[in-house]
Order: structure tokens, then sequence, then C-alpha cells
């Protein structure tokens, strides 16, 4: 046995304390659905519209230095009654109107105030804006730079951590001898598990050694040990990309400073709830043995 390898004896004698509460039990649908309604799109929402009107020029508009940075102008009417959304990407006639060259109010572009953030995010590469509903009049936008606001970030981690602590839950569960997914990993990451448990083991802060990997650890031991059992390549991707938007979330990083960029953490988003709903169907059939 190698200096890293770990006797099954020591894994099996390893001390556990046992909890009244687990990080996960059984409560991930009640926790997602609590970050949907308790987290409204309005803490992303710019309430203080910057307008144009539908006889201004295009190029007037959008040479207007109040406008500059703006992708998406609400467009008033002589009623100043939002009628519709000027789309910089659309403006190709500099010279025609902004009546010509807007996108005209549909209900699609429409989100109540108190909508879920959560949902918001998980379509934005697909609903890039919406005028946001206040007391039945449009009284803001959200668009999809909003998703770099701080107060996206807490929904993210939230969601992200969730992916983690079930992908911990499924190698508990399915494989209670530490050393059936330790053996997965490479030597070099045995050797921080390890390191990281005699750390913590001292200060109390070790239930197991799963308490003491990182995301990349879980994840390749999941999908060695056949978590995802279809897909599996497709998983394996989706997942690494968490990991990435995760790595970025948790150093304060620039996740979501360019249009593409934003449209990657929408899909980051899906994937994110596609995992979580595959972990608790395998979790809920391992329960039932």
């Amino acid at each position: 046995m190698s200096d890293l390898e770990i006797a099954p004896s020591e894994i099996q004698n390893a001390p556990v304390v046992s909890w009244a509460s687990k990080s996960i039990s059984g409560d991930v649908a009640q926790i997602l659905l609590a970050l949907e309604e308790g987290i409204p799109v309005t803490l992303i929402t710019s309430f203080n519209l910057i307008v144009c009107k539908l006889d201004d020029k295009v190029e007037e508009v959008l040479s207007r230095p109040d406008i500059q940075g703006f992708d998406y102008i609400p467009v008033y009417d002589e009623s100043e009654s939002i009628v519709g959304v000027l789309v910089r990407q659309d403006a190709l006639q500099p010279n025609e109107p902004v009546k010509e060259a807007m996108r005209k109010l549909h209900p699609s572009m429409l989100i109540s105030a108190d909508a879920s953030l959560l949902s918001f995010v998980a379509e934005a590469d697909k609903t890039p804006y919406c005028l946001v509903l206040q007391r039945r009049r449009i009284e803001g936008i959200v668009t999809l730079s909003d998703l770099q606001k701080l107060a996206v970030r807490p929904v993210l981690f939230s969601l992200i951590t969730c992916v983690e602590l079930l992908l911990a839950e499924w190698l508990r569960q399915k494989y209670p001898n530490e050393q059936d997914w330790l053996s997965k990993l490479s030597e070099e990451r045995r050797k921080k598990v390890e390191e990281n448990y005699e750390r913590y083991s001292q200060q109390d802060m070790a239930i197991d050694r799963m308490t003491t990997t990182e995301f990349c650890d879980k994840r390749v031991a999941a999908l060695k040990l056949g978590a995802f059992p279809t897909d599996e390549d497709a998983r394996g991707t989706q997942l690494k990309e968490i990991q990435k938007l995760r790595d970025s979330i948790a150093h304060a990083g620039d996740y979501a400073l360019t249009a593409e960029k934003a449209k990657w953490v929408a899909q980051t988003v899906r994937s994110a709830l596609e995992i979580i709903e595959l972990l608790e169907k395998s979790l809920s059939v391992i329960a039932l043995r």
C-alpha cells in the first residue's frame, strides 16, 4: 500500500459526528422554491428609466451621452407611455425614426416586479431584457447586463452549493467506504484531501474526508462512479462549467462583463438545475434500497 492510500480499517473507524441536521436532508426543492420566491427581480431592476421618443432619430438617440452603454432603450409615445424598446443591434438605419426601428411592446417583454430573480437569470440568454411591471405600470427594465449585479451572486452561489452538496451526498450514500471514491482521484488530489482532513480534524471541522474535498474532487469521483449513466460526457461538461462559475463568484470575479459571458451564465444556471434534478432522483432511488 502506498503512502497515499488509506487503509480500509482506518476509513471505517474514522470518527463521524452525528448531527441533528444535515446539509442536505430532503429540503432541496423547498430551498430552491425559497430562492425563487424570496429574491425578486426588482433587486437588479433599473427603475430610473432612460427613454427616447417615437419621432427621435435613431442616430441622435444612440449618440446621447446618457444612453452610451445601454443596449435596450424604452420608447415613449406622446402620453409618456412605453410603447416599445429600441434595441441597439437593430439600429441599422441611423437616419430613420425610432418608431420604425423599435420593437413594439409585446406581452413577452413584460415581467412582474415580484417575479423570481433566478427565473430571469435562467432565461436571460433567450430573453435578454424585460420591462418590469409594478402596480400595473411599466416602472423599470432588467437586462442581460444586470446579471453581474451584487444581488445575483448569492443566488448563483446558493444554487451551485446545492449541486456540490448533492454530489457529496450521492457519493456518501452510494459509496459509504471512503476508499471507493477516493481511489478515483489522482494521487495529487488524494494527498490534498488527506492533508486537509488531518488539519481540519485537529480543529473539529471535518466530519469525514468528503468534508475536505473540493468541487473538482466530487465532480471527478461522481462521474467515474456512474452518477450520470446517460449523457456522461455532456454532464461532465456541464459540471466543469458550473465549477468555473463557482470559482469566479467565490473570488468576486467579473463573470458577466460581456453579452456572451452573461449568456453563458444563464446556460450554466439551467445546467445546474438539471444536475440538481438528476441527483435528487438518484438519491431517492438509493434511499429506497
